[in-house]
């Protein structure tokens, strides 16, 4: 039997050092954790939403958890599948996971892969980064093996601060330490990166989430995390481009936005400030110098916007987990009419979503990390 999760407590963001129209992401750089609660603050309760059936969405469930999770850290969906990457810290549970919602089967599709990190799918394939490198394979399974785009050297997974594919090729962006000298970078998924990857985009200043438009045309989006004139920005390339080029500017002036999605004709990007006391979802038509809204406008005192993170686009509908608010939303990508619908609340630290079928899946850092399901 089902069990609502409930219980809502507020979790305080982690700290980052701000400098004057300038953003240092001290955690990032040193390839730290999330930060905890204030002291004082329990954070939401994480309450028991019990194991999911399969095939269904009757309520808030458990898809897995413990040994069967392995610690998520990126989750996204693939054709029938839900697929993650799965951490568990000793290095030899180190995989990628892959979930039928159909059956509530758990797998790996790939056994081991060392400390895998960002996750991105599409045109059922699977890409992602992990210590040693930058990997891809179907999402129907890996019998021979996952493929190598690029090998890694140290510290170099720890630099890729987004990721995104439309099936053809793969951008990422990289971020170091002195923030002025960051990239949006490219390869081939049939050809591999060769003796380097392609450089779009040279001189960013923190750059963070990225996404692309499916099929051969469209563009290709990403943030420029901080604040200030030169920091806060969205910023598009065409995908036939080559590089280096000029992007387009579509957003300025924005306050530390960090995720980014793109809807149809539309871009939706979350942001947070440093102290944890403000944050939302924005959106914006996918023009040059765009006129910038709250995706939802307003928010219920107790379900507030609170470090959004992990936002994706599924048809006319825009999907997010609140992470210092334990909740997972949904807004039309048109924007909310009124409050977000919360999907989910009580939640752990919810960190990415991701939508298959009737239903939405979180990843929820109760009980050393699980993969909750909830109604779409």
């Amino acid at each position: 039997m089902r069990t609502p999760v409930v219980g809502a407590g507020l979790v305080a963001a982690a700290l980052l050092a701000v400098l004057p129209g300038c953003y240092i992401d001290l955690d990032g750089l040193s390839g730290g954790a999330e930060g905890g609660p204030e002291p004082g603050d329990p954070g939401p309760e994480p309450g028991d939403p019990g194991r999911c059936a399969p095939e269904g969405c009757g309520g808030p469930c458990v898809v897995a958890a413990g040994e069967a999770a392995g610690a998520p850290f990126a989750i996204a969906a693939v054709g029938s599948h839900v697929v993650w990457t799965s951490r568990a810290g000793d290095g030899a549970g180190d995989r990628i996971r892959r979930l039928d919602p159909a059956t509530g089967a758990v797998d790996d599709l790939v056994a081991f892969t060392p400390g895998p990190g960002l996750l991105a799918t599409a045109e059922g394939l699977v890409v992602w980064v992990a210590e040693d490198g930058l990997w891809w394979c179907p999402a129907d399974g890996c019998a021979a093996g996952a493929i190598s785009l690029l090998a890694f050297g140290p510290g170099e997974a720890e630099a890729v601060r987004g990721l995104a594919t439309d099936g053809r090729d793969v951008y990422w962006t990289v971020d170091e330490e002195s923030g002025t000298a960051g990239e949006l970078r490219r390869c081939s998924l049939a050809e591999g990166c060769g003796a380097a990857p392609e450089r779009l985009a040279l001189s960013v200043s923190h750059p963070r989430g990225v996404a692309v438009t499916p099929g051969d045309a469209g563009h290709v989006v990403w943030i420029q995390r901080g604040t200030g004139v030169e920091f806060g920005q969205v910023l598009r390339l065409d995908k036939g481009a080559s590089s280096p080029v000029m992007p387009t500017l579509v957003a300025a002036r924005l306050d530390f936005p960090d995720q980014v999605a793109l809807g149809g004709a539309e871009v939706l990007w979350t942001w947070a400030d440093p102290e944890g006391t403000a944050g939302g979802v924005s959106r914006c038509d996918l023009v040059a110098s765009c006129a910038v809204e709250p995706l939802a406008p307003q928010a219920e005192p107790a379900r507030p916007l609170r470090e959004p993170a992990g936002i994706v686009v599924d048809g006319a509908d825009a999907y997010w987990a609140n992470r210092g608010g334990g909740t997972v939303m949904r807004c039309p990508t048109a924007g909310c009419p009124g409050y977000p619908e919360v999907l989910a609340e009580g939640l752990t630290r919810p960190a990415a979503v991701a939508v298959q079928g009737a239903c939405a899946y979180a990843i929820d850092e109760a009980d050393g990390g699980r993969v909750v399901s909830v109604p779409r």
